[in-house]
């Protein structure tokens, strides 16, 4: 009997001493979408397919088509720190952003929303963000690519989503 009692305190004192209690964890920040793109001039749902590399190919949208989504950044146990929206060409696309007033509520002064920079001003380490943009110019290349990063203690303390979109030209009325 004292011999399976002192087994199984064994074990438990095992147990917890290879655990790390300090409570420090590192993931690698997430991005994903929160709904389906729907292009609003048309309440229509967009499908995409993503391919080997791990880049999201959107179905086909016209010149003057708003597409608009929902992202969802998430750090799991670690802080965001920083959101950066990179056009591949501005002049195919126009990025819409929420009000400055309500961007300023979350990201600090040190951002600069134009340039695509978002920069956290508090701590959180999850965002939903309303993102739209507008199809301006026939493209089969138009990309955005966002690009979250973290406070993780480790060399992948960042995420990278990439998002192409084909625009043909306007239909002719």
């Amino acid at each position: 009997m004292k011999k399976h009692l002192f087994l199984i305190l064994g074990s438990v004192i095992s147990i917890f001493t290879s655990c790390d209690l300090s409570g420090d964890y590192n993931y690698k920040p997430d991005i994903v979408f929160l709904q389906n793109p729907i292009v609003i001039n048309r309440s229509d749902t967009l499908g995409f397919t993503i391919d080997a590399a791990g880049e999201y190919m959107l179905d086909t949208i016209r010149v003057g088509d708003t597409v608009s989504f929902f992202m969802v950044f998430d750090g799991y146990s670690n802080h965001l720190t920083e959101l950066n929206i990179i056009q591949s060409l501005d002049s195919v696309s126009s990025i819409l952003l929420p009000p400055v007033e309500s961007l300023d509520t979350i990201f600090s002064s040190t951002s600069n929303y134009n340039q695509g920079k978002f920069v956290f001003g508090q701590l959180s380490n999850q965002l939903y963000f309303p993102f739209s943009y507008v199809a301006k110019k026939a493209s089969l290349e138009a990309k955005l690519i966002f690009k979250i990063t973290s406070d993780a203690n480790f060399e992948y303390n960042q995420n990278t989503f990439l998002l192409r979109t084909p625009i043909s030209p306007a239909l002719e009325q």
